[in-house]
């Protein structure tokens, strides 16, 4: 009888990552391996690779060479310069419905309302009936703290509750994978923790996360591991705990020096 947790089982597989623009190389070959069920969290300082690396994982950044495996099936390679996995475009796109992504900005459609917006990710692209969609936008909308604002239109809403839509949005193709690109960057202070204790449920809920932050204490208290990046290499990858508490290096520790003030503010949201 198998008795291997499925936690342990990996579901991105990154080898040897690069990615250049021109002369410049923002990722200098990155291994990174994220399990399922599993919460990352990328820090570092802006321009050491954290965003590039995120959009590299479902191909909104073609990698200059590395390898990626997402649930087990090669999703990109090239090596010594060669395509050692070609994919159609189906299959990337196949691939990339599988994964959602949540963004700094919201990306909402304005002449949409909320629901609509939510729905349409599945219409168009799954072709999914409308009458399963709806239920499970609306079920979404109101896991998000959002079902009383179904009928508004982005404009009507404070970034806060536009971000949550953006997460109902991603969630409602049922991914198995969810990417999030500092998501509360762009709110003022007062909205960031309506959105993390959105990603805190997410995340005790078990889903596989991929997450970019400045939020130390979010990734203190919910991520399993957190990789820090500089100038485009992991520079620590551990628990919360090994990194943020205890940091490997005099370079993650200058990082973390802020990290007691962010911790208290995070307190109330973790109750």
């Amino acid at each position: 009888m198998n008795t291997a947790d499925p936690r342990d089982t990996p579901l991105v597989e990154i080898a040897g990552l690069r990615k250049s623009y021109g002369s410049y190389d923002v990722l200098k070959g990155i291994d990174l391996t994220v399990r399922r069920g599993e919460v990352v969290a990328l820090i570092g300082s802006s321009g050491s690779g954290k965003t590039t690396l995120l959009r590299c994982v479902n191909l909104l950044e073609t990698p200059s060479s590395g390898r990626i495996n997402v649930d087990g099936k090669p999703f990109f390679e090239i090596r010594d310069g060669q395509d050692q996995a070609r994919l159609s475009r189906g299959a990337v796109n196949a691939m990339r419905s599988r994964i959602g992504m949540v963004f700094q900005q919201f990306n909402l459609f304005p002449h949409m309302d909320v629901l609509a917006n939510v729905m349409e990710g599945p219409r168009t692209v799954l072709r999914e009936a409308d009458s399963t969609n709806r239920a499970r936008a609306l079920d979404l909308l109101s896991k998000v703290g959002m079902a009383d604002f179904a009928d508004r239109r982005p404009d009507q809403l404070s970034g806060g509750q536009k971000q949550r839509v953006s997460i109902a949005r991603a969630l409602n193709m049922q991914p198995m994978l969810m990417l999030f690109d500092e998501p509360t960057s762009a709110l003022d202070p007062e909205l960031v923790g309506e959105v993390l204790k959105t990603m805190i449920d997410l995340a005790r809920e078990g889903m596989t996360m991929l997450v970019v932050t400045h939020e130390l204490g979010f990734a203190l208290e919910v991520a399993d591991r957190v990789v820090f990046l500089d100038a485009g290499t992991i520079a620590a990858d551990g628990t919360p705990q090994e990194v943020l508490i205890r940091p490997p290096n005099e370079r993650v520790r200058a990082f973390v020096n802020r990290f007691h003030e962010t911790a208290e503010l995070m307190k109330p949201l973790m109750g």
